[in-house]
């Protein structure tokens, strides 16, 4: 299916999903047999998959002008349903606290706006899909070990950061392996584990400056050290 075909498609699916939001907000009545939500999932989280999922298939039609693969046309027919399925998934796992969100619930904002939020990102873009997979593997099914290295921390380069610019840093050290979170104070912060002696994390964007304790957590314990905002 060539580059025309698929924009025409997607371009279909969009208007379809933004039609049925439409009904649904302004017209409730003629989407009657829709319930509220899908046992404890939310009814917005399968329409926000189905959003994040269209969205990034137009993106590809363009990103992909001059390398454009005419047998990946399945993958851009079914992106209405990958999208329901991925964002009904994630919304399920975030529900059942497996997996901390590094972010703060802000007063009088309904929870369900971070479930429409988690749909839409990981329809969107998979691999934050497969990331989540992964991560919830490693909570729920590596197999324990009392013998677990506890994590510690020899050095963090740079020292400290900017309080109000995410900025990349490099932890070091030892016990790394099966890192569950990297916390500036309360704040989880992403990361990516280079290796059982080195941790990449982007520090979170801080209301003040000050000094907080830079905490790594691992099945086997906590390592903790200051990081400084200024």
């Amino acid at each position: 299916m060539d580059r025309k075909a698929t924009f025409s498609i997607a371009l279909l699916y969009l208007l379809v999903i933004l039609a049925l939001g439409l009904l649904f907000f302004v017209k409730r009545s003629f989407l009657f047999f829709v319930p509220d939500s899908f046992g404890p999932v939310p009814v917005g989280v399968p329409w926000f998959g189905a959003l994040g999922a269209v969205l990034i298939s137009l993106t590809g039609v363009f990103d992909h002008k001059h390398d454009w693969d005419n047998s990946y046309w399945p993958w851009h027919v079914s992106r209405p349903l990958i999208g329901i399925g991925l964002g009904v998934v994630s919304v399920i796992i975030l529900q059942a606290g497996v997996l901390a969100v590094g972010s703060t619930p802000q007063p009088n904002v309904p929870a369900n706006l971070l479930y429409y939020l988690v749909a839409f990102l990981v329809g969107y873009r998979e691999e934050t899909f497969r990331e989540l997979i992964k991560r919830l593997i490693d909570v729920i099914l590596s197999p324990g070990s009392a013998s677990s290295a506890v994590p510690t921390i020899h050095a963090v380069a740079p020292a400290q950061a900017p309080h109000n610019t995410p900025t990349p840093i490099v932890i070091t050290g030892t016990g790394f392996t099966g890192t569950q979170s990297v916390k500036f104070g309360q704040t989880v912060a992403q990361f990516t584990v280079n290796s059982d002696g080195q941790v990449t994390a982007t520090t979170p964007a801080v209301p003040i400056e000050g000094a907080v304790p830079l905490t790594v957590t691992t099945r086997g314990g906590s390592a903790t050290v200051q990081f400084t905002f200024t």
